[in-house]
């Protein structure tokens, strides 16, 4: 099917731009805010008969006050004397310029000096007489992106002090030289460098990204002083602090409250991100992306961080509101660069880097595996005849004929040889990323961003290998001046090489003892093959592939019929088409134990998802009322269908999987298809009220229907209500060095119903037998009750700011009630049925997260820039369906026994571990005191691990199951550091984890290892009976104790320091690059996932044991044209 590609662009419309445009109609109200409160600093000063022009000086280096002035009104021969005590600003520059016929006026951040018979200035303004006058003049306007004139913008020579400001009507004049180039500057826009020409110039202002000015997004854009929900916001100059393809990766330990993990290490693999915890059961834990409004539940691979402007985490019920249904458990809204207003700029950004494994785990060698053998084959043996001669029996095992060894592994072990397995299968991995983009906008709005992305990862093991290509264009154009369209277009192709997933495990616990040999089917164990250990090395020939496709397109229409009313309306598409090859080739081991001679599997997947948003809003400010108003209505729809083709039997394996119709087992034959869908109608109102800048109110409702509940339960309101105070603007405040500080509250109720379609419904499969067509039960029971999960959130929050600015602190607790939680049971088995949806408890979690940005040193060469974040939350279940104080095995485990993980217990945290307590290793003391004791049929020998008997009943069962601990961290979060000096610039990113547990299943398997297969250093040290106080339990061949993952022995502590990125950058000073024709150059070096702390004893206590996580040492460059 061919899809027309339907082109797509978000407007972004901020407060800051409306705030702007009113100052500008109504100027007195601008100069009763920021002029007063310039005029209004307190200041001290003690001078005797000096220099005006050093008075000057000094008031800017103390008070961070900047004045602009001709070189003609102030010069050395004016002399002055001042002795003031914390006066205001406005009175001391009153007497000091009085007496010299000198008056001042302040124009947007600065203080301009003019004679008291002319007007503001214009010409030749210059904070130093330091430089000679310019040689030819030139002149211009400056305006906002809306077109209007911005005053008391800053316009300076580049690397001088020589300037002017513009007027009210946004003019400037200033003399300069050939080849000049201005510095255009002003609060709450970004700082732009444009050359000086003849004739009229016309520039336009970028909004800027800093402090409280900031834009963020929430369903519609706010700055970030006007915010009273919980948002953590990531801009583009710390996205790119980290080479990656994932932008996850990038943000990870940059938001409080926000755990990203790296859970999947493969090229091209999956990032793990949690908003505050698990919030729900089984379904809707993950959070939902937002790029530029169109919402994706996944593949977020193919966003190419190169293009990202902005992050931004929504986290609590007043900042998902706008989002609903789909925002239960937060929101990342994802920005995407735009063009901006000046000449046109290409930008080209690459870099290439090679991997290594990051952590190594310590394995024994032939040698010492050999050894571990004996001493289980032996302590076994002694066990059943504890009268024999155990160094006899030793000398048998190590003989010919030993029943322990084959000839070929004792072979091994008397020359001296040792074999690894994993590094016939690892290889050194080589990446690589280049992106190069063109951008350009206008002053009417206009602008364009196009930029094409190439990505080639090759994995730590072979043939394990990813590609993107990738194509974005974004296009916003102003038709009339009422009236603007925009287009914002991402296409991307994936392609990967997929490992078998059990080789790295396989390889990893593979025989020492064992010669290499890319020809056996099996690995061996004794000269026996091993059925169930596929040769890892010729595993590496099964061909398995994959690629996708994916659109993802938004187009919008926005009309302001009369100035503050904003009429919107947004088509949004997500086309992802989806393939997966995969053939097993005649001679390995897969197919030879399962007779299939040759197997290959085609499956592809189709999804189409689009979104219609249709909102109107309107804005109006009376006196210091700033009243804004939404309303919107939106349809959602997402489809999905997939087919699967497995045959078997082919007389070659050339065909590989590219010719399904070569297999002759015709009776193999499987065809599997599958189609749903299912749809979502959302109605949102939202108000919005600030007065002053002082106090802000959000008001929002949500009306949403899903077709994926129960008919008589579908549709559901979600309100929520948020208060903020910016005390700091209070009158009693001024003198309290704060610059800001906001105390935030907010309520809501968010809904979930992100579970499988149709689960209200009981569905049925078709399966063709023999030509005869029978329908049988999916096994999932519907249920037509099933109805919304509901989040009710609380939260309170607060925002300070000191220094100046460079303090800048946000701390925020909340509470998350969730009811109805969505669940698959299992059911008994008559109905045909064995499993059913539905809603079965609740759940509370509670937190607290605090994010400190502080500027440490501010100084001309030399900056420093210190970041940190730290969160904590706790869940527990508070109540489950029935009443019941527990669920077992929810997780889908099958099989009477109990697992350690996916069980439910009342009052405990959603992930506990659930096993028995490890008390100690058996030593021959405890002999007498354990007889006593029923352990289950099991016996306890010294060395043996022993269970704790929790209820004292001298009887080990499951009564003495306890909750041991759970996965949860205790906190978590991060820190950066920036080191700044002149060109050269060094930044550091860390990430922590502390307190939580995890199983290492590579770690419990090692330990419990006999010698039949690899084995870990932590047993060279296991008890015998002349170490017998070790703390490693004894090796021992057969059953009849408990193993080691019986008990919480092994549980890991995933606590974890991780130096996540290390780069050190120089950018290339302005004089070279302009012989170089080139607007910027910076070139850095970086190290990612340098070093990590932690007592975690397998792979990584973030990534698991799957997939080793890579050290990645990267070379790169951004050019600028």
């Amino acid at each position: 099917m061919k899809y027309k590609p339907i082109l797509v662009k978000i407007m972004k419309i901020t407060f800051l731009q409306l705030t702007i445009s009113i100052l500008l109609l109504g100027s007195a109200f601008a100069k009763e805010t920021k002029a007063q409160a310039i005029l209004d600093t307190k200041i001290s000063v003690n001078e005797s008969n000096t220099a005006l022009k050093t008075v000057i000086k000094k008031l800017e280096q103390q008070y961070h006050i900047n004045f602009v002035y001709s070189p003609e009104l102030i010069n050395g021969n004016q002399k002055v004397s001042a002795s003031y005590n914390q006066k205001t600003l406005g009175s001391v520059l009153t007497d000091l310029f009085s007496p010299l016929n000198l008056a001042f006026e302040v124009s947007g951040d600065v203080i301009v000096i003019r004679n008291t018979s002319v007007g503001l200035p214009s010409l030749n303004i210059s904070r130093r007489n330091d430089l000679d006058l310019a040689q030819a003049p030139v002149s211009g306007k400056v305006v906002d992106e809306k077109g209007l004139p911005v005053p008391g913008v800053s316009v300076t020579i580049k690397g001088t002090k020589t300037g002017t400001v513009t007027d009210s009507n946004g003019a400037f004049s200033l003399n300069v030289a050939p080849g000049t180039v201005l510095v255009i500057s002003a609060v709450g826009f970004d700082t732009q460098e444009v050359p000086a020409k003849e004739g009229a110039m016309n520039i336009a202002l970028v909004p800027s990204n800093n402090n409280l000015t900031e834009v963020v997004v929430v369903g519609a854009v706010v700055k970030k002083g006007d915010l009273t929900g919980s948002v953590g916001s990531v801009n583009e100059k710390t996205l790119k602090e980290i080479p990656t393809t994932n932008i996850n990766q990038a943000i990870q330990g940059r938001v409080a409250g926000v755990l990203i993990q790296n859970n999947d290490p493969r090229p091209g693999g999956s990032v793990s991100i949690k908003i505050r915890g698990n919030n729900s059961i089984q379904y809707g834990s993950n959070p939902i992306y937002v790029v530029d409004g169109l919402v994706i539940e996944d593949g977020f691979n193919s966003i190419n961080p190169d293009d990202v402007a902005s992050v931004d985490i929504l986290k609590d019920a007043s900042a998902t509101a706008l989002y609903g249904a789909r925002g239960a458990n937060g929101v990342v809204l994802i920005t995407t660069k735009k063009g901006k207003v000046g000449e046109g700029k290409i930008d080209y950004n690459a870099w290439y880097g090679r991997s290594f494994f990051a952590r190594n785990v310590h394995y024994l060698n032939a040698q010492q595996i050999a050894d571990l053998r004996v001493d289980a084959w032996a302590n076994r043996y002694m066990d059943d005849n504890p009268n024999a001669d155990r160094a006899a029996y030793i000398k048998t095992l190590l003989s010919p004929g030993s029943p322990a060894f084959g000839a070929d592994e004792l072979r091994v072990y008397n020359s001296g040889q040792s074999y690894n397995w994993l590094d016939q299968i690892k290889q050194t991995g080589i990446q690589q990323n280049h992106t190069m983009s063109f951008s350009k906008g206008s002053a009417d709005g206009s602008s364009m961003y196009v930029s094409f992305n190439y990505t080639d990862q090759k994995g730590l093991l072979k043939t394990s290998d990813y590609k993107r290509y990738g194509g974005k264009i974004n296009l916003d154009q102003k038709i009339k001046p009422w009236l603007k369209i925009g287009t914002n277009t991402t296409f991307a192709r994936t392609e990967e090489s997929y490992i078998d997933g059990g080789v790295f495990n396989i390889a990893a616990n593979a025989n020492p003892l064992l010669p290499v040999n890319d020809t056996a089917a099996y690995l061996s164990w004794k000269g026996t093959p091993d059925v169930n250990l596929y040769n890892p090395i010729r595993s590496l020939s099964i061909d398995g592939k994959g690629n996708q496709n994916r659109l993802l397109t938004t187009n919008y229409l926005v009309v302001n019929p009369i100035p503050g009313l904003n009429i919107r309306s947004g088509f949004s598409v997500d086309i992802r088409n989806q393939n997966y090859f995969n053939y097993i080739p005649q001679t390995l081991g897969q197919s030879l134990r399962n007779s299939t001679k040759g197997s290959a599997t085609q499956r592809k997947e189709n999804w189409v998802n689009w979104q219609w948003d249709n909102s109107i809003s309107y804005d109006k400010l009376i006196g210091k009322n700033n009243f804004s108003g939404l309303l919107s209505f939106g349809l959602t729809k997402n489809q999905y269908d997939n087919n699967q083709v497995d045959v078997q039997g082919f007389g070659t394996d050339e065909f590989s999987f590219k010719n399904l119709g070569a297999a002759y087992l015709k009776d193999k034959f499987v065809l599997q298809s599958n189609f749903t869908a299912n749809s979502l109608i959302s109605y949102i109102a939202r108000f919005n009220y600030n007065y002053d800048n002082k106090y802000f109110a959000t008001l929002t409702g949500r009306y949403d229907g899903s077709s994926r509940l129960g008919a008589g339960n579908r549709w559901g309101i979600f309100p929520s209500l948020a208060l903020a105070w910016n005390v700091a603007r209070e009158e009693f405040m001024k003198d309290a060095g704060i610059d800001n500080l906001k105390l935030r509250a907010g309520y809501g109720v968010a809904g979930n119903q992100n579970i499988p379609d149709f689960a209200y419904r009981s569905l049925y499969v078709a399966v063709i037998t023999n030509g005869t067509v029978t329908y049988k039960p999916d096994g999932r029971l519907g249920n037509p009750d099933l109805k919304w999960e509901k989040q009710k959130q609380l939260n309170v929050g607060l925002d300070l700011s000191i220094l100046k600015n460079r303090l800048n602190i946000t701390a925020d607790y909340f509470i998350i009630h969730n009811n109805d939680l969505l669940m698959r049971r299992s059911i008994t088995t008559i109905s045909g049925f064995n499993n059913t949806i539905q809603n079965v408890g609740s759940l509370l979690n509670k937190g607290v997260e605090v994010n400190v940005n502080a500027r440490l040193i501010n100084d001309h060469d030399f900056q420093w820039d210190f970041s940190a974040n730290i969160s904590s939350y706790r869940n527990r279940i508070t109540k489950l369906y029935g009443n019941v104080d527990a669920i077992y095995n929810y997780g889908g485990f099958t099989g009477v026994d109990i697992q350690r993980q996916g069980n439910l217990f009342l009052g405990k945290s959603l992930n506990s571990i659930y096993t028995y307590k490890f008390e100690k290793i058996a030593q021959q003391s405890d002999m007498d005191a354990i007889k006593g004791v029923d352990y289950g049929g099991r016996t306890i020998r010294p060395g043996d691990i022993i269970p704790v008997d929790i209820n004292g009943d001298k009887k080990i069962d499951d009564a003495d199951r306890i909750v041991v601990g759970n996965t949860d961290p205790k906190f978590y979060g991060g820190f950066s550091t920036n080191f700044t000096y002149k060109n050269l610039s060094l930044n550091g990113v860390f990430t922590y984890s502390t307190g939580g547990k995890k199983i290492s299943g590579l770690y419990e398997g090692l330990l419990s290892g006999t010698g039949e297969y690899a084995g870990i250093a932590d047993e060279l040290n296991r008890w015998t009976p002349t170490n017998t106080n070790s703390n490693i339990p004894r090796a021992y061949i057969g059953t009849g104790r408990y193993s080691i993952g019986e008990t919480d022995y092994a549980v890991q502590n995933s606590s974890y320091l991780r130096l996540s990125a290390l780069t050190v950058a120089y950018s290339f000073n302005q004089p070279f690059m302009k012989k170089a024709k080139l607007s910027n150059l910076r070139v850095y070096l970086t190290g990612n996932n340098l070093f990590t702390i932690t007592k975690y004893k397998g792979y990584d206590p973030e990534g698991g044991d799957g997939y080793p996580m890579q050290r990645m040492i990267v070379a790169g460059v951004n050019v600028s044209f």
